[in-house]
């Protein structure tokens, strides 16, 4: 066995993969499905190195189930020219997809250089699509994958009464939180839909720390048995006791669960090892740096070839902050990095907050303060549904609920129970991270750009996008003091420079003068294009435009702000989501009847583009080459 084959990612830098056709030879030699879940181990390495993010320790844990499981639906026709599914096999949890491209790249379903294009526009989504050639269905959004499975298998029955095609569903152990899967259960024991076959790779370790730390799930045996499934447990990193599953399962008149023991980041000692009191594992997403990297190849490359793999790195220090399970991760300064600041400060000075997070501690920013005020911090796992009706509970005790999620999954979850807690006109407090286009990477079941339409038309609710620090604060106490529910839209790029301005609701905050036009925008990432936008106006001399940013997005214009923008012949508002009757609607509507002033808007329709910001911007003509000819028009 030769030793990987080298390509440029679009960085330029050097990285190992396996072809199609190393790979394949390897099991004409019969190699074991083990040594092919070893190879695609590198290739899912590699394509998370070349889209310089995506998630490892669930693509490595998850890759023996996934090999296996394409063998088991293939039989005799695996790897071969002809190679044939009987079956479908899907990840509910989607976060592994940098797995499943590279055992669809062992399958042929790939081209080998389609590996580099993980998370670029018009490459491979960051979580599967179905704009993929071979896969199923869109997945990433947790807790649908028996739900879908279940589809199909209506599907095929009404098309042949006869088929028992099997449809293999992997699902995570952190996933089981969410509810729908309980929910999903029943009715495939009722319908007798013994061809469905549920796996779980159960690697024990969440977004951040141990699934037993976040939310226990009990006895998962007696959960399934109880509604009547088949039941089996295996070890999820051996080939041979994962087919002995799926061979009983299709065997048993009943739907089978198997609970697959796995080991995150298996494959890579470095990211197998977590410390039973750890609370920061470092490995679930985003690229390694370069001798990282280096370190890994040195493990999984020979785990497939039996060649040995020399790197010349030396030994990595047991210092790093990768291998530091007590500490978190450093990041850039951001909105999410002021609010792990600010929330604390409101904590100490309030005794009745209370943070909520669904499973996402670190990248909401509540991890500090539930070190600081643990009696006050409320880990809900990921059930988004539960949390936010908790909070409705909390409120009307008397208590200042402030409940933490990524946008997609608090708005479009808890949509139901967010219009419940309001109609009891009570207080709390929705803190939305991930908002708007960016990031792109991780696709759009991560991106929420639907999220200020649903909460818009929730009654009496409020909705603030602050774009830097004073901001952010003046809002947040703002909302405190008053007794109606409020959404924040926290953007993750990094916070324009704090306003001098008082900021209240149907106000604007002047950023930068200007003449003949007024930019309206509101959040870091579009007032940040503006600004660059702007300087590059400046540069080439003329009028530049003004610039404003409008934080509370979904509140009329006051007189003092109607009487700012009236100055100018032409408005052009932002909006880093779909449309809805926010900033746009409302400028528009305060200006209609001003002679001489023309609104506009530039802003996100229909759904998100997935890649790298920088491209991603620019496809969706929000960057600020784009804005420098629109104002220029």
């Amino acid at each position: 066995m030769t030793i990987p084959t080298v390509m440029l990612s679009p960085s330029g830098a050097q990285l190992s993969f396996w072809s199609t056709d190393q790979l394949r030879s390897s099991w004409d030699t019969r190699a074991s499905l083990k040594v092919l879940a070893n190879g695609c181990r590198l290739n899912a390495l590699s394509a998370i190195q070349a889209a310089g993010s995506g998630h490892i320790g669930t693509s490595l844990s998850a890759l023996d189930i996934m090999v296996t499981a394409k063998k088991f639906l293939a039989g005799d026709t695996f790897l071969s020219e002809g190679h044939q599914e009987d079956g479908i096999f899907f990840s509910s949890k989607g976060h592994d997809a940098p797995g499943l491209y590279s055992v669809m790249h062992l399958c042929g379903q790939l081209h080998d250089t389609d590996l580099l294009t993980l998370r670029r526009l018009g490459g491979l989504p960051g979580h599967p699509e179905t704009i993929t050639p071979g896969v199923p269905t869109n997945t990433g959004s947790l807790g649908m994958g028996i739900s879908k499975a279940k589809g199909f298998i209506r599907a095929a029955r009404l098309d042949d009464p006869d088929s028992r095609r099997p449809v293999i569903v992997m699902l995570g152990d952190g996933e089981l939180n969410e509810g729908q899967i309980w929910e999903s259960m029943p009715g495939a024991t009722r319908d007798g839909y013994s061809e469905l076959i549920a796996i779980v790779d159960a690697n024990a370790i969440q977004s951040d720390t141990w699934v037993e730390h976040t939310l226990p799930m009990g006895n998962i045996g007696q959960r399934v048995e109880a509604v009547g499934w088949h039941y089996l447990e295996c070890d999820g990193q051996d080939p041979e006791g994962i087919m002995a599953c799926f061979v009983a399962a299709v065997g048993d008149p009943r739907p089978t669960f198997i609970l697959a023991h796995t080991t995150k980041g298996s494959g890579v000692s470095f990211m197998e090892s977590f410390d039973s009191s750890g609370e920061y594992y470092k490995f679930h997403s985003g690229a390694l740096a370069p001798e990282v990297y280096a370190v890994a190849l040195s493990e999984v490359v020979p785990a497939f070839s039996g060649v040995e793999f020399v790197v010349d790195q030396p030994a990595l220090e047991s210092s790093r902050n990768e291998f530091d399970a007590s500490t978190p991760r450093s990041r850039p300064a951001s909105m999410l990095t002021l609010w792990e600041e600010q929330v604390q400060q409101l904590m100490a000075a309030d005794p009745d907050i209370v943070i909520m997070d669904g499973d996402l501690s670190y990248d909401t920013g509540t991890h500090l303060a539930r070190k600081t005020f643990p009696e006050r911090y409320v880990q809900a796992g990921i059930a988004e549904q539960d949390m936010v009706s908790m909070a409705g509970t909390l409120a009307l005790a008397g208590k200042k609920p402030l409940v933490h999620s990524f946008s997609t999954f608090l708005t479009m979850r808890a949509a139901e129970q967010i219009f419940n807690n309001s109609t009891e006109y009570s207080r709390v407090l929705y803190f939305g991270f991930l908002a708007g286009l960016i990031p792109s990477a991780p696709g759009f079941s991560h991106q929420a750009v639907t999220d200020v339409g649903l909460m818009s038309s929730v009654p009496r609710m409020h909705l603030v996008e602050p774009s830097c620090a004073s901001e952010l604060e003046q809002a947040s106490r703002w909302a405190l003091a008053q007794g109606d529910p409020v959404y924040f839209r926290m953007g993750t790029t990094e916070p324009v420079a704090a306003a001098t301005d008082t900021v209240a609701p149907g106000e604007l905050t002047h950023r930068a003068p200007g003449t003949g036009v007024a930019i309206v925008s509101s959040g870091p990432l579009l007032t940040q294009q503006a600004l660059l936008a702007r300087d590059e106006l400046v540069a080439a001399g003329g009028d530049v435009p003004a610039i404003y940013t409008m934080p509370w997005i979904c509140s009329p214009l006051s007189a003092a702000a109607v009487t700012q923008l009236s100055q100018y012949a032409k408005v052009v508002v932002l909006e880093n989501h779909n449309p809805a009757r926010a900033k746009h609607f409302l400028v528009d509507a305060a200006l209609r009847d001003v002679a001489g002033v023309s609104v506009s808007r530039m802003g996100l329709e229909g759904i998100p583009a997935n890649g790298q910001p920088a491209e991603v911007l620019a496809h969706h003509h929000l960057d600020a080459a784009a804005m420098v000819k629109h104002f220029s028009l």
